[in-house]
């Protein structure tokens, strides 16, 4: 069972965040001042009474699904590869522990499922995963966390150690956000500084510079993967990655905070 927050525990969950160091004053009011509906349904996850783990990974994944990827002919590519990606925690000895969230973004977000157990995650067809539109990449950024930071005080609160890993791909830099990288690169130090978090960048093709990007906004240098070949291979071969290294992470393998080297072999 998934249970939505209503906007005042949130608020509340976000309170008891700053106080335990997980984000300052600052960043908090940055969160706060955006807990639309979409967030707080982002937020929920299954219930505290349900997870049988002594701990747990959030593995949150963040999907382009703007028109670029259509135009590129990826869209196929992206729904094999998160589809490799759940098929990589079903085969972990550590799935038990580990759940999934999993957003998709153009000209607005998509919430596909917020925090559920591996073989409840829901799989990309032609039906759930469609390209088109612009690329809203930081405002997607910053809600994806916004909803991570209250599910993962709420896992606290019951008394389950939390560590969370988020990894966005995309193949172009933010088209149409009202947020800017400075407010990314704001909440993600916060989080790299609460050293419970890993937040990782997939940049897919050769128009943009993803390094540039993800340093706009604070992902650390280590958890950069710049695919240039924008083809279906190249894309398979980033999900790969991406998949390899998530549940290195969900295994205690790779250390988060800004130091971790979600990509480094």
């Amino acid at each position: 069972m998934t249970k939505k927050l209503t906007p005042d525990e949130a608020n509340e969950l976000i309170t008891k965040a700053t106080a335990t160091g997980v984000l300052s004053l600052g960043t908090s009011t940055l969160i706060t001042g955006n807990l639309g509906n979409l967030v707080l349904a982002g937020a929920a996850g299954k219930d505290l009474e349900d997870i049988t783990a002594s701990d747990v990974t959030l593995v949150t994944v963040l999907i382009d699904a703007s028109s670029s990827i259509a135009d590129r002919g990826l869209e196929k590519p992206v729904r094999e590869g998160q589809n490799a990606l759940l098929d990589a925690f079903s085969g972990a000895k550590e799935r038990d522990a580990v759940l999934l969230a999993c957003w998709t973004f153009s000209s607005s977000m998509t919430l596909v499922h917020s925090y559920v157990s591996v073989p409840d995650a829901t799989r990309f067809d032609q039906k759930n995963y469609r390209a088109g539109g612009s690329t809203a990449l930081y405002d997607s950024w910053c809600d994806a966390l916004a909803a991570n930071v209250a599910y993962a005080q709420r896992l606290r609160d019951g008394g389950t150690p939390t560590r969370s890993v988020v990894v966005v791909v995309t193949d172009g830099e933010d088209v149409g956000s009202t947020r800017k990288a400075a407010d990314c690169a704001k909440l993600s130090r916060d989080l790299l500084a609460s050293e419970l978090f890993t937040l990782a960048l997939v940049g897919v093709g050769k128009d943009v510079n993803f390094e540039q990007v993800a340093k706009s906004m604070g992902i650390p240098p280590g958890c950069i993967l710049w695919e240039k070949d924008a083809s279906p291979s190249g894309l398979r071969r980033a999900f790969q990655l991406v998949s390899r290294s998530a549940v290195r992470a969900s295994q205690g393998k790779i250390a988060p905070g800004a130091a971790a080297g979600f990509f480094v072999p």
